[in-house]
This record gives structure tokens, C-alpha cells and sequence, in this order.
């Protein structure tokens, strides 16, 4: 099933202050709010689902008092002024976004910041050693970055996870509707935080409170 990317914007913003509460998520938030104060210079983003890692990639800008720059590898704009600013972030690090180009732009980049003691954060779908990276020097600057991986919630996290997002867009879920969802629904975070944006499209759309007929127009 094909997923489109959350993206989190005004009114549905998010930050890592309200995430904390999500224990799954508690080392991961620590080790990025940690970055954004200590002297390193690289973090790594380790996370598969697409959502979920825009999620927290969102999150993270929101919350990072100096206005990073974004670069998106998907766009394939290489320009290395870019990394002038004191923090970069770096998203969609995979397999498909990487070849010479793109491996010779973040190989400087990478110097860049070494050498003037700046910041990249790095947000990638899998491990270094899975993105078949043809640049061996790349490769080997990308291996020292120690990557921060999200655990895997309990389906009780999971729920609240939802309610969190369904009540910062003004709706409300009964018990009986969300395990409705948890009995006939996916339960990967990806597949229900897509759940919780669409049900928000279409309480709106139809002026009616969450039932199990509406999320049946859904699933």
C-alpha cells in the first residue's frame, strides 16, 4: 500500500517537548536535543517507516533554536554554500538518493564541517553499511557517526501516540473505536499515523466526531 510523507506543518506542528512523553521515543529525542547543545558534529537518524522519520525530522527543526538549513538528497540541488550555515539538516540519506554526485557533495561537506566545527544532522532510512556507497572515503567518515535508532513501541504506546495526534487536531477517539482500528488496521506507526491524518481529512470533510463507520470509509 502506498503511504504518502507526512509532512507537519502549521496547524499540526510539532516538538520534541511534546513527544517526550512517548517512552519509544525518549532515547531518540535525548540524543537529538543533546546534538543541539554538546561539541559534536555529526548525528545520525536511523529510522525505516518514511513517516515516522519525517515525523521526528520535522520535530527536530521545529525545535532547534538555530534556523537550520535543510537539504533534501531527493531534490538533488548540490550546492555546497549550504554547509556555511552552523547546522544542516540532512534528509532522505538512502541507497536511491545516492551516486557520485551526491556522495562526492556530502564527502565535502562532511570536510567542510570537520573543519569548521559546524553541525550536519543526518536522517536515513537504514544502516551505512546497507547504502551501498561507492565512495569509500564517505563511507568510512559516515561509519564514525554513531546512529540513534527508534525502539519499537508497545501497541499501548502506539494508541497514545494517535490519541497525541488526533487531539492536536481537535478530535477525540473513543476506547471502542481505537481498538476497532487495532483489531481491523495495520499497526506499524507508519500505516496509523496515516490513519490519524486521513480521519482527520474526512471528520472535516463530512462535519461528523470519529465512529467506526467513519473509520470504515478507511480501512
Amino acid at each position: 500500500m502506498n503511504q504518502k510523507v507526512l509532512d507537519i506543518f502549521l496547524p499540526k506542528e510539532r516538538s520534541l517537548d511534546q513527544l517526550k512523553n512517548f517512552s519509544f521515543l525518549k532515547k531518540m529525542i535525548s540524543e537529538i536535543e543533546l546534538f543541539f547543545s554538546n561539541e559534536e558534529n555529526f548525528l545520525l537518524l536511523n529510522i525505516k517507516e518514511d513517516l515516522i522519520r519525517n515525523y521526528l525530522f520535522h520535530a527536530s527543526l521545529n525545535s532547534c533554536k538555530t534556523q537550520p538549513k535543510i537539504i533534501d538528497l531527493n531534490e538533488k540541488i548540490f550546492n555546497p554554500d549550504v554547509f556555511k550555515y552552523p547546522m544542516v539538516f540532512i534528509k532522505n540519506l538512502s541507497s536511491d538518493t545516492l551516486n557520485q554526485e551526491s556522495e562526492i557533495f556530502l564527502f565535502n561537506g562532511f570536510n567542510y564541517c570537520l573543519n569548521q566545527n559546524t553541525k550536519i544532522l543526518f536522517s536515513s532510512n537504514d544502516f551505512i553499511k546497507n547504502l551501498d556507497i561507492k565512495l569509500a572515503d564517505l563511507e568510512s567518515r559516515l561509519n564514525t557517526v554513531l546512529p540513534v535508532e527508534i525502539l519499537n513501541p508497545a501497541d499501548e504506546e502506539k494508541m497514545n501516540l494517535i490519541n497525541f495526534e488526533l487531539q492536536q487536531r481537535g478530535l477525540e477517539i473513543n476506547d471502542k473505536e481505537m481498538q476497532y482500528i487495532f483489531t481491523h488496521h495495520s499497526r506499524d506507526l507508519n500505516s496509523l499515523l496515516n490513519l490519524a491524518e486521513k480521519l482527520d481529512e474526512i471528520s472535516h470533510q463530512e462535519k461528523k466526531s470519529i465512529s467506526i463507520n467513519l473509520i470504515k470509509k478507511i480501512i
